[in-house]
């Protein structure tokens, strides 16, 4: 179970979108633009995080604020990224309960868990929606990777030639 907090929380601010059918322009839903994608690729792996072990701070709240000896668990993407402006960085899942009295080297279920399976096919969801594509697993069962195409976020298309042809008709910006 990892308890890193070194890595920055902020990344790109990539929300839901798609790719155009050839791959080569995201459309960001909530800016209702097209952006070019480059050939750098994003990866991301799914780790398990005590959320009471990232600073002493979230030590004491979950402390003070867990009942029956729970202690509350997250899974977290871990990014990497050739972008200087952020070379690493961490997509949040939601935090859920664990019971205390179970080792942590001991991986935990939906038994003593209860959200675990709800909270990993959310953050699974919502990196699918972020462009994110399954590669393949590590050694626990909630280790997926993921890589994502890098967008340049610096150059919106803005309906002159060179931009997503195959784009539908209501997501081409007005020329």
């Amino acid at each position: 179970m990892s308890t890193r907090a070194h890595d920055h929380p902020l990344g790109p601010q990539q929300g839901p979108g798609r790719y155009s059918p050839d791959g080569a322009w995201w459309f960001e839903e909530s800016r209702r633009r097209w952006f070019p994608v480059t050939d750098a690729l994003d990866t991301l792996e799914v780790e398990l995080e005590d959320v009471g072990g990232t600073s002493w701070w979230a030590s004491l709240l979950t402390t003070l604020g867990s009942q029956y000896g729970s202690a509350y668990c997250r899974f977290v993407g871990r990014a990497r990224s050739d972008d200087p402006r952020w070379p690493t960085y961490q997509v949040t899942g939601s935090p859920f309960p664990r019971l205390r009295s179970i080792p942590d080297d001991v991986p935990p279920d939906e038994a003593v868990s209860p959200g675990l399976t709800d909270a990993l096919a959310d953050l699974c969801r919502r990196l699918d929606a972020e462009g994110w594509r399954a590669e393949g697993r590590g050694d626990h069962p909630w280790s997926f990777r993921y890589v994502r195409s890098c967008v340049d976020w610096d150059h919106p298309y803005d309906g002159g030639a060179g931009g997503p042809a195959s784009a539908p008709p209501g997501d081409r910006p007005a020329v």
